[in-house]
């Protein structure tokens, strides 16, 4: 990189003291007795701490970060106080899920602000503008994605809340098995392809050769129907998606075990488990969550799941999974002009060629936030092998391109990039090939719910949004307290 210097001013804020949140759970004694030991504090594991909570059970909530929320999270300008969700950005409204949120004491009656900004299309790779490049027209753009949402409630109830009704291998309609590009061919809704991209999809990779169901759960029908103005996408008055969790946290207390991790494990199928965690702050105190259910609300990524004691039938499950890992944030550079929004777009895309994008490592968009006065979100999305670091010098170098061609203000060349808020969202998008779910992965997946005293919630077993999660704990929880 020439010239070019990045400057990470402040993680993601937490909303936590570190110091409390070393104690929690292991200041109670070297063994904890609990009825579920849940891992995972983001959208799907404080959603079950609370349902378990509120159905009798004794729970235990062990949290890698300071604060519970996972994806959800928050960065409050310093010139104006504004709350800027990272990551989350609205709970799309999906059968009665709203109803965790008021629960919390939360209300749902905020709206959403859209900016007005001028786009431009540029290739990230060159710096150079892709001239010619028309985006769809709304009528068009609306027609092609009410024509998905029609496809997406025909099988909505195959995918969503989860996986429980999905059919046997011979009868998974070829729709959902063919890649997505065939699928955007068969019912003309190319589009839709762009505010998809925009909105979700990206972060799958290179998602127009995965197969389409797995697209249906990165853009399900609950965001399309928001998109059309058919569900709501509520945030509270203030904006600040993460309240939830801070009335979360209120409410478990020292229930949560914050900075920690699982490190060891024992799991039987009679008799319970045991959770040895250890903290990441203060004295690295280890203490053991003794239960008789183990609920993951994590990605069951190979190093996620290290600590559980594997059998080969689990592993061979788990290893079929991949991945993209996602980022998110705010970057600040004194190139990149008010008012304006940046998008990563191929040459080939010109001039109206909605089928054609980036593939990782990527960095799919600048948009200004209209609510400061130079700051600008960004999306990003990396192969297994890129880290933070990484991906930070991505995006510098990707502005550093936009200067050297003119497309931003040469006059900050020398500055340093700044990133206000940088939040690595981690492996997300999980998904397998047409082959693998023709030979019955998601009924081996669905298989390892229970076994040996475990079960899972999360993104890898439905979709990754909010209230998607928070119904699919509504329908598997109830099995998990059973006999408890």
């Amino acid at each position: 990189m020439q010239g070019f210097k990045i400057r990470s001013v402040i993680g993601l804020l937490a909303t936590t003291f570190v110091a409390e949140a070393a104690a929690g759970l292991c200041a109670k004694g070297d063994n904890v007795e609990r009825d579920v030991v849940v891992i995972g504090g983001g959208a799907a594991g404080a959603h079950a701490a609370v349902w378990l909570r509120d159905h009798g059970k004794t729970v235990a909530l062990v949290e890698k970060q300071d604060t519970l929320g996972g994806h959800t999270s928050v960065y409050h300008d310093p010139a104006t106080g504004t709350p800027i969700n990272v990551g989350v950005q609205a709970w799309m409204e999906y059968k009665d899920t709203f109803d965790f949120v008021k629960r919390m004491g939360v209300s749902t009656n905020g709206s959403m602000h859209f900016a007005s900004l001028t786009s431009k299309f540029v290739d990230f790779q060159t710096g150079k503008l892709v001239n010619g490049y028309t985006a769809p027209t709304d009528d068009v753009k609306f027609a092609a994605l009410q024509i998905y949402l029609d496809a997406c409630e025909k099988y909505e109830d195959m995918l969503l809340p989860g996986f429980f009704k999905f059919p046997d291998p011979a009868q998974i309609p070829e729709d959902l098995l063919m890649p997505f590009g065939q699928f955007v061919d068969k019912y003309g809704i190319a589009a839709a392809v762009p505010q998809l991209w925009q909105s979700t999809v990206q972060g799958v990779g290179n998602f127009m050769d995965v197969p389409t169901m797995y697209i249906m759960q990165a853009s399900p029908a609950p965001m399309v129907r928001a998109l059309l103005g058919k569900g709501a996408a509520a945030v509270p008055p203030s904006g600040n998606l993460h309240e939830l969790f801070e009335k979360v946290e209120e409410f478990l207390g020292d229930d949560v075990q914050y900075s920690s991790q699982a490190v060891a494990s024992t799991r039987t199928e009679n008799d319970g488990v045991s959770v040895t965690i250890q903290s990441s702050v203060g004295d690295k105190a280890n203490c053991t969550i003794n239960a008789k259910r183990l609920l993951i609300a994590i990605e069951p990524t190979a190093a996620n799941m290290a600590p559980f004691d594997l059998e080969d039938a689990e592993r061979a499950v788990f290893a079929k999974l991949g991945y993209t890992t996602v980022y998110a944030g705010i970057v600040r550079h004194p190139s990149l002009k008010v008012g304006t929004s940046y998008g990563n777009t191929l040459p080939t895309a010109a001039p109206s060629n909605y089928t054609v994008y980036p593939l990782p490592a990527q960095v799919g968009r600048f948009d200004f936030l209209d609510m400061t006065s130079d700051m600008f979100s960004f999306t990003a999305v990396g192969k297994d092998t890129d880290t933070p670091a990484s991906m930070r010098a991505l995006i510098g170098k990707t502005i550093e391109e936009m200067v050297s061609t003119g497309v931003v203000d040469a006059a900050g060349a020398k500055a340093e990039v700044e990133f206000p808020a940088f939040a690595d969202h981690g492996m997300m998008h999980s998904r397998v090939s047409a082959e693998e779910l023709r030979g019955g992965f998601i009924q081996q997946q669905l298989g390892l719910q229970g076994k040996r005293s475990t079960w899972y919630t999360g993104a890898a077993f439905t979709s990754a949004f909010s209230t998607v999660l928070w119904e699919y704990n509504n329908v598997l929880l109830p099995d998990v307290i059973k006999g408890i």
